[in-house]
């Protein structure tokens, strides 16, 4: 009966270590979704900073334009005035186009040359930015790796465990291991010690009969909470 009490004991063990290395899995599976949410966020910020430059640059551009389509305007009303023969009112309009025309694209070549000055200059901190960026990434995917191998260890671990507990079980009897595994259903410790005449699993008192037959080393069970019992005396 002292074997079978040991063996409990062992079973016992076996599947606390089971359970508190599955509960470290779960940590780490959750600091691992933590990584990949700041590796995504990484990227987003990133994308969202790409996208600014882009429409810097758009803006650079599209100015550029504007400027060469004032330039087109006056260049062909200018050919105009100089080589077509054309009504006076045309012509005092398309002087005045001109004159206009004269006016803004200084303006609007002022702007899109200072449009082209910033995106250089973004250019370069972009450049700085994206190394930045390339680093903090790496940071994370080296941290998430290292995660995941606690991960893979564990679960090595655990499938060791398991196949530990397929023996150990085995030279259980079937009554004893099936109690066994309806207390593991319902509780986390299902052999318990006992301290000063109680359980420790549910801290209720326990008959002397039991507390004797457990100091000969019986397999017994709490009158209450129905756990194996044991003194560590006994062992």
């Amino acid at each position: 009966m002292r074997a079978h009490l040991e063996k409990l004991l062992a079973l016992r063990d076996l599947d606390g270590a089971i359970l508190a290395a599955e509960r470290k899995v779960r940590i780490l599976e959750g600091e691992v979704a933590a990584i990949e949410r700041r590796i995504a966020a990484e990227k987003e910020g990133f994308a969202r900073r790409l996208e600014e430059h882009r429409a810097l640059r758009r803006r650079a551009t599209e100015k550029a334009m504007e400027a060469d389509e004032i330039d087109e305007k006056i260049r062909t009303y200018q050919h105009k005035l100089d080589h077509d023969i054309i009504p006076y009112k045309e012509m005092e309009y398309l002087k005045e186009q001109v004159e206009f025309l004269r006016s803004r694209i200084d303006e609007v070549e002022e702007e899109a040359i200072r449009l082209m000055d910033e995106v250089e200059e973004d250019s370069r901190r972009l450049e700085e930015e994206k190394r930045a960026h390339e680093e903090r990434l790496a940071k994370l995917e080296r941290e998430k790796s290292e995660v995941e191998g606690k991960i893979s260890t564990l679960e090595r671990e655990i499938q060791e465990l398991r196949r530990k507990r397929e023996a150990a079980i085995e030279g259980i009897p079937a009554h004893l291991r099936s109690h066994y595994e309806r207390l593991r259903e319902m509780y986390p410790d299902p052999v318990a010690s006992i301290v000063n005449g109680t359980c420790s699993g549910c801290h209720l008192n326990i008959s002397q009969t039991t507390v004797d037959r457990a100091r000969q080393g019986e397999v017994v069970t709490c009158d209450n909470c129905s756990r194996f019992l044991y003194l560590e005396s006994a062992l």
